[in-house]
């Protein structure tokens, strides 16, 4: 049995200047260039490896030797058959959906991916919300009757209004005809998430994985027009609320800096596969020609197009000041004004329940915020060290 044959090879949509391909096996997914390809074919062909190579080197002329070609199928082919552990975007994942019971639901909802209806939801859903910022009054004054029911409710919304986002996602596989993973959730640095697994996406052309991408936000559009026009009948504070937290959680997803739809979506729009690694690369590349130091590999800004080539540079220097400014300024900043407000408000909170009285909602949410965020920069910093911990101890 040629074992060569269980690699499936797929045209790569990417800025390149040379054709990029897709190899997949064991349900994971590599990119790869023409001559990795070429010579892949020839193990296909063949039933046995010796001859593949023999009839690979006849067809290059004699200038590679037996050693090389075999070099090259035990470091780039040979490890696709290798059981390796998943590399996780998470620190921590947690399926709670499997494929097959969401199915049920992307195969009714994938009709809605026409490219008109899509581009009219989107519209008024736009049109409805720079209205609702334009004409609201006091948009972000709030009274304090908020009770326990109603962030309970709040709560439960925010969360299903996120399921219905990854939900379009799913639906937006199916609508291209490749199948979809589970829905999860995740914690992404030290933001909780729910997530999608979306792999077979790079199966498809740039443009259908921007879809793709934008797929939940687009879901989540046909809430936000039915909140807005309720707002304008009712003018109820707690939709004002409730639509001010759906633009939020917007402009985290839309985010391109983190890895959410955000961030995907400018990897295509660029072509560039792994944007985060490559903008890394970037940054190593010219600290090594700095320092005079050997390079091993071009760079991908020095494989891609023109135009695409700026916009990599560009992205790689407003993401990496952007990340040391979150890491640098936010996180310390946040323990800074978390040592010096948080026991005042805890000393408030204590008067409020000695005196049987009922702490503002204002109260309750900076200081359920604060341990929130507090828990997961620990949890975050927690698994983060404990790898290098490991790495050196067990030295």
């Amino acid at each position: 049995m040629n074992i060569y044959g269980d690699i499936l090879i797929h045209p790569l949509s990417s800025s390149t200047q040379e054709k990029r391909y897709l190899l997949s096996c064991n349900g994971k997914y590599y990119e790869a260039n023409y001559s990795i390809v070429e010579l892949l074919h020839f193990l296909q062909e063949y039933s046995t490896k010796e001859e593949a190579i023999t009839a690979y080197m006849c067809h290059k002329q004699g200038r590679y030797k037996i050693e090389q070609v075999q070099l090259i199928i035990d470091r780039f082919i040979a490890p696709l058959f290798m059981v390796k552990e998943r590399k996780h975007t998470f620190f921590y994942e947690k399926e709670l959906f499997s494929s097959t019971a969401i199915d049920k639901f992307s195969n009714q909802f994938c009709f809605m991916f026409s490219k008109t209806y899509m581009l009219v939801v989107l519209f008024i859903a736009v049109l409805l919300d720079i209205y609702f910022f334009l004409s609201s009054d006091n948009l972000l004054m709030f009274n304090n009757k908020v009770d326990i029911y109603m962030v309970i409710g709040l709560i439960v919304f925010m969360l299903a209004s996120s399921f219905f986002h990854e939900l379009g996602h799913a639906s937006a596989c199916k609508y291209y005809g490749i199948k979809h993973g589970a829905i999860g959730f995740g914690l992404y640095l030290n933001f909780p998430v729910l997530y999608t697994d979306v792999t077979e996406v790079w199966r498809l052309s740039r443009a259908k994985r921007c879809v793709v991408n934008i797929a939940g936000v687009y879901f989540q559009s046909y809430w936000l027009i039915i909140l807005l026009v309720a707002f304008e009948l009712t003018g109820n504070d707690t939709l004002r609320y409730i639509i001010l937290i759906m633009n939020l959680g917007f402009l985290m997803t839309l985010n391109p800096f983190f890895k959410f739809d955000g961030y995907w979506i400018a990897s295509d729009i660029l072509g560039v596969p792994n944007l985060r690694a490559r903008s890394l690369e970037l940054l190593s590349y010219w600290y090594k020609r700095i320092c005079k130091y050997p390079i091993e590999k071009k760079p991908y800004l020095l494989q891609i197009r023109s135009l695409e080539k700026y916009g990599l540079l560009l992205y790689s220097i407003v993401v990496n000041l952007f990340m040391g400014f979150y890491f640098f300024y936010i996180i310390p900043r946040f323990f800074y004004r978390f040592v010096h407000t948080f026991p005042d408000k805890a000393n408030e909170l204590i008067l409020y329940l000695s005196n049987n009285m009922t702490p503002p909602f204002a109260l309750l949410r900076n200081i359920g915020s604060q341990l929130l965020f507090l828990m997961l920069i620990g949890y975050f910093l927690y698994r983060l060290v404990t790898p290098l911990v490991k790495r050196y101890v067990g030295r």
